[in-house]
Formats: C-alpha cells, structure tokens, sequence
C-alpha cells in the first residue's frame, strides 16, 4: 500500500501538489501541524495523529470523522517518527514523507534517522521535498539501482551513518571498489550518474543517499 505521510516542516506546496498526484497515494497519515498542509493540498486523511501543540484551533473539527489519535506533548517519539510507526502497522509498502525538512535542522537528521524503522521492516521510505529525495541504504540489501532517467535530480551524494560503510559505486562519475567510508569523509558528496543505471553497493554499514537539485 503506497502510503503518504504530511508532517510539520517546510513544504512547497505548489511543488507539493504535482508531486502528490504523480506518487497517488492509497493511504493518507497527517502528522499534527502536518494537518494544515494536507488541508491546503485537499487531501483527505486517512490518520490523523500528534500532540496537537501547533495545530491551528478549529482544524482538527473539520476532520472528526476521520481515525485521530491523540498523544502526549511530552512523550519518547516524534511525531513523524510515531506516523511511520503507524503508517507500517496499516501495511505500507512504500512511504513518502512530507514536510519532513526545514529550518529545524534537528528535526530534519531526526527525521532522516527515522525511516530506519521502515528499513529494518524492508519497506522503502522517502523524504521528498522539492530539491531532495532523501533515503537510506544499508548491507542487507544487496544492488540498488538508480536509472538516470528515473533519479530525482544532477547530484547523488553519500553520507555514513555507521563508523565504518563499505560501499561500491558503478555507472557514477567517480566509481568507487568496496571503498572504506569512514564518518567525517566527504568524498561521497555530489556524484553524477553518468550510465543509463548507476547501482549502489552497500558491503558494510548504513548510509543515507541525497538525490539533490540546485
């Protein structure tokens, strides 16, 4: 079930709206402020959940009919990191998210981190904004391919979450051969897809993969 979650960061929506009705979702999960933004896309969710602290008052009267859960202001989740939660338990087999960048850069690596749940479960998850589609790729999944048609924008760039990631790199502009990516290198910033299908190895380790447009 392609699943689309709407949370509380920054979100372009006239970029937003094009890219909703390209991804046609079949399950909807409003992440709190997220609300606002699904509102001024016309969406109707499917979920709603969060603490409701940044909700703006009146909003959530317009959706009662509609699944909302309500959880603590204080609590050991974040509210996009609970929407994933919940978005795998409905059955999600693929998931974008929305709204998960911005000036909260806090927010945004958090959030990031926390398509992690989804990869252990082995269903693909995406944060998409419009210069980023931003997703993670560990040794467990053997070749990742990236079609230079299909790839989200110029630049693909790797960033090591693990100590230690040994990573291959073919139909790229600068291939790498079980290279040792350590934390703090930054030699797996902005490559180029030169071939039709450019594949990603992972031999060892977590990475986060940015496909990026200026």
């Amino acid at each position: 079930m392609k699943t689309l979650i709407v949370t509380g960061g920054s979100l372009d929506i006239s970029w937003a709206k094009d890219f909703v009705r390209t991804i046609n979702a079949e399950y909807i999960i409003a992440a709190d402020s997220g609300l606002k933004y699904i509102d001024e896309l016309g969406l109707v969710p499917d979920m709603i959940l969060g603490d409701y602290d940044s909700v703006e008052d009146g909003l959530l009267d317009k959706y009662k009919s509609i699944d909302i859960k309500t959880y603590p202001k204080e609590k050991d989740y974040t509210d996009t990191h609970i929407a994933i939660i919940n978005a795998l338990k409905a059955g999600a087999s693929v998931i974008y998210i929305l709204g998960a960048t911005g000036t909260r850069m806090d927010h945004t690596f958090t959030n990031i981190c926390n398509m992690k749940a989804a990869l252990d479960s082995g269903v693909p998850c995406f944060i998409c904004d419009s210069h980023n589609k931003i997703y993670l790729i560990n040794d467990k999944m053997g070749e990742v391919k990236v079609s230079k048609k299909g790839q989200y924008g110029d630049y693909v760039s790797f960033v090591p979450l693990s100590e230690e990631t040994i990573i291959s790199l073919a139909g790229f502009k600068y291939v790498l051969d079980d290279y040792i990516l350590h934390q703090g290198l930054s030699i797996c910033q902005s490559n180029e897809i030169k071939e039709n299908v450019a594949v990603i190895n992972i031999k060892k380790g977590l990475v986060i993969v940015f496909e990026t447009k200026d």
